[in-house]
């Protein structure tokens, strides 16, 4: 029985230090370890990016709404009934036209006998005065004459300031809207008539965040969309205003675009594109290349199948890309995937270079 024992024990010794000698699966693993460079030694795939200079223009959206070049809503100052509507809804005019006509008969004759009070007052300063001259009059009677003639045309011009109350005109050339009275109708002072529009220009009202007010000036140009028009819009600032809203830490911008067709309609909503700064022959790499800690901003650089890392100096930032200032020179192949995974000096293999 124990020689039994004795050789089972052998015979597993045996079969043991065979198998350690003949070990298949180790073969493989001992090759990678050697291709890999060992332990911290292993290749590390990434993409990367090639920096080269680029012209790149600093470019920030903003919502705004279209306004009207000039809107006034059209009153009377003078109550009475409307005896002529001059003008059709939704039509043009000019400067000076007569739009209503309110019934000034009253005021029209009480001008006629202003005029002849007038007139008889002119010839009695007209006698008065020859007579001064040869001193048939005081100075005293001649300039009771004069004061009745100033007051006689004081009284015309009072009439006449009435008579054009009852004339309504357009005060500028635009598109009247919808009337709200009609021919006959007895209108109080104050009641609206209709609305008057000039839209030819019209101004794009928008805001900026505060961080781009230096950015801002006049003549400065800008692309606008608006609801329901694939065609995009031009136009240039016109306005900053002086100071930043503080509500929104917003300054608000106008500007003035043409629109000789009428197109683009007052109240719409306009999706902005203002262009700040261009720039030629500026550094650009991919954002995610990018490790920022907490007081610089690094790259990792391939150089000879390594990575090394870089600190960089950024500048401005667009939708997807970032400026470097300085720390990079064109030519450099910067990662962009495996940052978490390298280390300074790792050997990397880039598998794809864009």
């Amino acid at each position: 029985m124990k020689k039994t024992v004795r050789w089972l024990i052998l015979g597993l010794v045996l079969l043991l230090l065979g198998l350690n000698k003949w070990r298949p699966w180790a073969k493989p693993a001992a090759a990678d370890r050697r291709q890999s460079g060992g332990r911290g030694g292993e290749v590390i795939e990434v993409r990367a990016y090639q920096v080269k200079p680029q012209d790149v223009e600093n470019e920030i959206s903003a919502t705004g709404s279209i306004l009207a070049n000039e809107s006034v809503a059209l009153t009377s100052e003078i109550s009475g009934r409307v005896t002529r509507i001059n003008f059709r809804e939704g039509s043009r005019v000019r400067k000076g036209d007569l739009l209503l006509q309110i019934n000034d008969a009253e005021l029209q004759a009480q001008f006629n006998r202003a005029s002849a009070l007038l007139k008889l007052a002119q010839d009695t300063e007209a006698r008065q005065k020859k007579q001064l001259a040869i001193e048939a009059i005081s100075q005293e009677e001649y300039e009771a004459a004069l004061n009745r003639l100033n007051t006689a045309k004081a009284d015309v011009q009072l009439i006449q300031a009435q008579i054009d109350k009852a004339r309504i005109q357009a005060p500028f050339d635009g598109v009247i809207g919808l009337r709200s009275v009609s021919e006959g109708a007895y209108l109080n002072a104050g009641s609206r008539i209709a609305t008057l529009v000039s839209i030819n220009p019209v101004k794009i009202d928008f805001a900026v965040p505060e961080r781009y007010q230096s950015l801002l000036s006049k003549e400065q140009p800008v692309l606008f969309r608006v609801q329901g028009e694939s065609e995009e819009y031009s136009g240039r600032i016109y306005a900053v205003e002086p100071q930043i809203d503080t509500d929104i830490r917003s300054v608000r911008c106008r500007a003035l675009c043409p629109n000789p067709d009428g197109r683009i309609k007052p109240g719409a909503f306009a999706q902005v594109r203002i262009t700040l700064q261009k720039l030629e022959d500026a550094l650009m790499i991919p954002s995610e290349s990018l490790i920022p800690d907490a007081q610089n901003q690094s790259v990792f650089v391939v150089r000879n199948g390594r990575a090394f890392d870089k600190t960089v100096v950024i500048g401005l930032r667009t939708a997807d890309k970032v400026q470097i200032v300085s720390g990079l020179a064109a030519g450099d192949t910067v990662m962009t995937t495996g940052l978490l995974q390298v280390r300074p000096g790792s050997l990397v293999k880039v598998t794809e270079l864009n």
